[in-house]
């Protein structure tokens, strides 16, 4: 019990800090988290039919035309350590993220024989950082799950590398099993470029201390282990490898464009959000660079002070934010004092831990400059694999989340464990103090010599937007002034927060070392002072507002007059398009309706390209079409062929008014009698700006054998009708007096979908770029798509037997681990 009590008091700890903080779960409130909505609204289509009929489905027609649902709402039943997590999981969401950081990030520093009181500075440092709270206010649900087992997973490698080999193997292979379980592929990629740069350091140590032997059987060891956790997840792992291909995150088959393309994400898309160089001083200084993009009244109403009041109103609208990112939700902030406990840490630390930490923090924040330092994102977007599947540079700061708290804490360790410290490090401590006060001081004073206070984009926006409005240079410079001096206000403001922080912290850790005082004294006034520096800038953006009644969070989208007109009709399947809202970063029209658009990182590539070379011209079309008036709209609407053919049936453009109803849209399946067959994608693609897919089909060659001998006859009265709808199973009545080429107004996914007439397998061609065509024998026929994906069966099986033998070998490895503990004792 005296080796547990200090762990049980920290969970204790733990626990009433979480409940502290999201208090409002106390009180039967849920958060409302803007991704979670946009899911809900993805995953609608999925969840109500697993209601309904208990199948599990993998493919839903809510969005995009369709597309399967992998990476939207998959139930893998198999994988038994999906129950493992939710049991520790217990707590109410986020709250249960949360305290998963801590305790996750305490397992690693009791790992490292840190101090328990010292490791839960480091746990407090770690879970409060602002990109986690932000992450978890926003509803970035699988991204902190995966973040929360990143520091286990590390202490399991440690623990193997450093004497445990059994148990650090087992606890390595449960928790990268959990890792992956947590369906955030980016982060555990990046995770395991981080555990690829601590295997180097620790082979080495080994080299240096001439253990190579042992570990390498180590590195054998883990590799089973990390081989069975990858098993484990197989299905989900599996199935996500296989639609990666034909997602946007594969490559594509267009040549255009070529010196923005990737194998994966195309550069561009991959750099939209890149850190700024000078924005870097947000570790620091929390809104160094504005902070959220809101008002600069809501911000901080102060900053309005003392301004123009020809210009204030219109300032106090303008974003506080001024960094290189088209919008943030808040800064990477991590901590005034953990920053300077960092820099201690770089002088003090020694050993290829303090390297690792320091090679991973440099490696990651190159890479979050994204296009700010772009000759490095493009060595790794073209040498490293996998590097270009992936996103928003700015997650890796992730990294720096792990970093800068781990080296901090060992430093600060080090200063509790050896009482001959001040002595060896005076000088190193006592530069850095006052280095970093002095930094910290001159931003206070003079915060122009860091950064501008407003952005060369911005310039340009403002004097654009009042050209022709007769405002002369003068006004345009008197705002940027004005503007200058609001935001100079809020770096100012924060900068001062900051330097007080380390004001404090300076003064505590001084007398410490200095006078050695109680270690208890120490250790909760800097645990006190992190926490007040990290909760207190977390709490700007978990607002008592964020809370909602669970009642008034089942429905995220409440169900407009336009969306009660579409549902009374009795049609199994049509598409709608919502021009009144960001058609294809839009959830909520997928939440009553199968949508032109939707919400999802990772659509079919194809209907991605079909977005950006014909539904985008066609939606501009439209727009002007409806400046015109409504009879010549509905002659634009019901001529646009990628919409009709897409079984476009209504439009909405006022959520509060009758949908108009498409008279060309096509319906879910027709007969061509004509066919283009073109060479490759381009041609594929560049033909649908000019055919009638009513009569029409554009085949690529590759598909071309399926069209041999085949001669559409005449039959006025052939027909081809969908009679039962389900997301993966779709049956039509087919009645013809000739052989007929069938259209399916359907996505194109050959990795699961089968094609079926009269009970047989039949083969299936793709045409105009996105849909499905099929050769049907004349006569009436049943026709069946069906979505069977292999891979979900195969992998079930693997991942079940995998899951249970993890876990055997995690309780026998833990068998072992005791045993050999017993005899050493007993020796």
């Amino acid at each position: 019990m005296k080796k547990l009590l200090p762990h049980i008091i920290a969970i204790v700890a733990f626990l009433v800090i979480t409940f502290i903080y999201f208090f409002p779960l106390l009180e039967g409130k849920e958060l409302k988290q803007s991704d979670i909505n946009n899911w809900k609204g993805m995953s609608q289509e999925i969840i109500s039919f697993q209601e309904k009929t208990g199948e599990h489905i993998y493919w839903t027609n809510s969005m995009f035309g369709g597309m399967p649902g992998y990476q939207i709402s998959a139930i893998y039943g198999a994988n038994l350590i999906q129950y493992i997590d939710k049991a520790i999981l217990f707590l109410p969401a986020p709250a249960n993220l949360f305290f998963l950081f801590l305790i996750g990030f305490y397992f690693l520093l009791i790992t490292l024989k840190v101090d328990s009181r010292v490791a839960m500075i480091g746990s407090f440092a770690f879970a409060f950082s602002s990109y986690l709270i932000i992450f978890l206010v926003t509803g970035h649900n699988s991204k902190v799950h995966a973040i929360g087992y990143m520091a286990p997973v590390i202490a399991g490698i440690i623990m193997t590398y450093r004497g445990r080999m059994w148990l650090g193997a087992a606890l390595t292979g449960l928790f990268l099993a959990l890792e992956l379980n947590a369906n955030h592929l980016q982060i555990t990629y990046y995770l395991m470029l981080m555990v690829v740069m601590l295997g180097i350091a620790e082979m080495y140590t080994a080299f240096k201390e001439k253990r190579l032997a042992q570990f390498g059987k180590a590195t054998v060891v883990l590799g089973v282990m990390a081989l069975l956790a990858v098993a484990t997840n197989i299905t989900n792992l599996w199935a996500t490898q296989e639609y990666g291909k034909y997602s946007t995150r594969g490559p594509s088959e267009l040549k255009a464009d070529k010196e923005n393309q990737t194998t994966g994400l195309d550069r561009d898309y991959i750099t939209d959000w890149s850190y700024g160089v000078g924005e870097s001083w947000t570790f620091l200084v929390p809104d160094f660079k504005g902070g959220a993009s809101e008002g600069i009244a809501k911000n901080n109403k102060d900053a309005l002070k003392g301004l123009d009041d020809n210009y204030k109103q219109n300032i106090a609208q303008f974003s506080a934010y001024f960094g290189d990112q088209p919008f943030v939700g808040g800064p990477l902030y991590l901590g005034a004092i953990v920053c300077l406990l960092f820099v201690i840490g770089l002088f003090v630390v020694k050993g290829p831990m303090k390297w690792w930490l320091l090679a991973s923090t440099v490696l990651f924040l190159f890479l979050a400059w994204g296009k700010n330092f772009m000759s490095f994102t493009n060595f790794f977007l073209d040498n490293v694999p996998g590097y270009d599947k992936f996103r928003a540079v700015t997650t890796t700061l992730i990294i720096l989340e792990f970093t800068f708290p781990l080296l901090a804490i060992l430093a600060v360790d080090r200063m509790v464990k050896e009482t001959d410290f001040f002595a060896k490090y005076k000088k190193q401590i006592n530069y850095t103090l006052i280095g970093v006060l002095a930094i910290v001081g001159v931003m206070c004073i003079a915060p122009g010599m860091f950064t501008s206070f407003y952005t060369p984009t911005e310039y340009d926006q403002v004097t654009a937007s009042v050209q022709g409005k007769n405002i002369g240079q003068d006004v345009i410079d008197g705002f940027f002034s004005n503007l200058s001096e609001a935001r100079k206000h809020i770096v100012t403001s924060d900068a001062i927060r900051s330097f007080m922080f380390i004001l404090l912290a300076c003064a505590l850790i001084w007398t410490f070392l200095r006078y050695r005082y109680s270690k208890e004294i120490f250790v909760y006034g800097l645990m006190f002072l992190v926490v007040m520096d990290l909760a207190t800038v977390g709490k700007r953006y978990l607002l008592t507002e964020d809370y909602v009644k669970k009642s008034a969070n089942v429905i995220p989208f409440p169900m407009t007059q336009a969306d009660q007109i579409i549902k009374q009709d009795t049609t199994q399947s049509y598409r709608v398009l919502n021009l009144a809202a960001n058609v294809f970063n839009d959830a909520s029209t997928s939440y009553y309706h199968q949508s032109i658009g939707g919400y999802h990182g990772a659509k079919l590539k194809r209907y991605k390209e079909l977005i950006d070379y014909s539904l985008t011209p066609e939606l501009s079309a439209l727009k002007m079409g409806m400046q015109k008036g409504d009879s010549s709209f509905l002659r634009v609407l019901s001529s646009q062929p990628a919409l009709n053919m897409l079984n476009t049936k209504y439009m909405i453009y006022n959520p509060d008014a009758a949908p108009l109803l498409n008279p060309g849209a096509f319906g879910n399946a027709w007969f061509v009698n004509e066919f283009k067959v073109v060479a490759n994608a381009d041609s594929e693609i560049a033909a649908l700006r000019s055919f009638d897919p009513a009569h029409t089909a554009v085949v690529d060659e590759r598909f071309k054998d399926q069209l041999s001998g085949l001669q559409p006859g005449a039959d006025s009265a052939a027909s081809i009708v969908l009679t039962k709808y389900e997301p993966n199973h779709l049956v039509y009545a087919m009645k013809s007096n000739v052989e007929q080429f069938a259209v399916f107004s359907e996505i194109y996914y050959d990795k699961g979908w089968n094609a079926y007439v009269d009970g047989k397998l039949m083969p299936y061609a793709r045409v105009n770029y996105v849909l499905r065509g099929m050769r049907v024998p004349a006569g009436t026929h049943t026709v069946e798509w069906k979505f069977e994906p292999q891979v979900v069966q195969t992998g079930e099986k693997i991942a079940l037997a995998s899951s249970a033998l993890l876990l055997l070998l995690v309780g026998g490895m833990g068998w072992m681990e005791w045993k050999n503990n017993k005899q050493a004792k007993a020796a």
